[in-house]
């Protein structure tokens, strides 16, 4: 019997499940009545506050069940055809302010739990800079190997928009036109998020958001090339590629420690299961009496469950920056 669908529907509502690819036009049900669609009632709503003043022209349409807090439960373990990726095409995201709205849905969703939101704007680039480095949670970590990149990287990217306020250092980003996507390393990736997201959010949310991050990028470093190798293992056994994997496990640790600086995003959702599952659960404890004063994240269920929420709108974004041509699905009970 399928491990997903035998679960008691009571535990668990709410799946992080199937990647979606980049060219999947289903399930875009919130419409616009300009012709606009989209996958979420967060991100039709941005568009509608940004485009419409809030008023939704005639013909838009939404599902009835949009309620962007209903059906929120503990995920659920999903069994590897869940991990299947999509593969890389050419469409581009559906509209130019799309990484936009994905960062307005992680606040939306953040709205939900609490006011997360920061009461100042930050209009200079060197205010976000100062705000994005002073606040880093860096004693909230007894190594400084684990944040070390992301912070440089956050650092690093500042920099260039303080030098260049006009000139987006995205755009020197190397695009791999057979993938289409972008060949960034993932360090840089998650800094990019960070520094998008970080200074619209209060300093205790902007910690617990960096944290969350960092123990993302812990956890590839940890787990990516097992991850991969058995993706490209289970690719070559079930035909769907003639090239026989080669072993991507790194037999020394430190070296297995690069895994965010030597792979770009193509496979950064591989681990998400186990992420949420698993490396968690285990790690938030670690932290001491630091998690207990988490508000978003934790170790308990119900915190868990927000941050499933958190990684799916990660994927958004990661999808509409093009960092990767694959994304996450949630599916709740009614979809059973």
């Amino acid at each position: 019997m399928d491990q997903v669908n035998s679960t008691n529907k009571d535990d668990a509502s709410v799946q992080a499940r199937a990647r979606r690819r980049r060219n999947d036009q289903s399930s875009r049900d919130y419409t616009c009545g300009c012709g606009k669609s989209y996958l979420s009632y967060p991100a039709l709503y941005t568009h509608l506050k940004q485009k419409h003043q809030g008023s939704p022209p005639q013909g838009t349409t939404q599902p009835n069940n949009m309620n962007p807090k209903a059906n929120r439960g503990r995920p659920k373990r999903l069994d590897e055809n869940d991990l299947k990726e999509g593969k890389s095409d050419d469409e581009r995201s559906i509209s130019n302010n799309e990484p936009d709205e994905t960062i307005e849905q992680v606040l939306l969703f953040l709205d939900s739990i609490g006011n997360f939101r920061s009461v100042i704007k930050y209009e200079k680039e060197e205010e976000k800079q100062g705000y994005l480095l002073n606040y880093f949670p860096k004693d909230y970590f007894n190594n400084c190997q684990d944040y070390q990149s992301i912070y440089n990287n956050i650092k690093d990217i500042t920099n260039e928009r303080v030098k260049n306020p006009d000139h987006d250092p995205l755009n020197k980003e190397e695009i791999d036109k057979d993938k289409n996507i972008k060949k960034t390393q993932i360090s840089k990736i998650l800094a990019y998020f960070l520094v998008a997201i970080g200074p619209l959010l209060n300093e205790d949310a902007y910690k617990e958001m960096a944290t969350f991050i960092v123990l993302f990028s812990m956890a590839l470093n940890e787990t990516g090339y097992q991850a991969l190798q058995n993706y490209e293992q289970e690719q070559y056994q079930q035909g769907d590629t003639d090239k026989k994997p080669q072993s991507l496990v790194k037999q020394d640790q430190n070296m297995n420690a690069t895994y965010c600086e030597e792979q770009n995003g193509e496979h950064i959702l591989l681990i998400t299961n186990d992420f949420i599952l698993s490396f968690l659960p285990q790690n938030f404890p670690k932290l001491g009496n630091i998690e207990k004063t988490f508000r978003i994240f934790g170790s308990p269920d119900e915190k868990l469950k927000n941050a499933v929420y958190v990684t799916q709108h990660l994927s958004y974004w990661l999808y509409a920056m093009k960092f990767t041509n694959s994304r996450l699905a949630l599916y709740t009970d009614d979809d059973q």
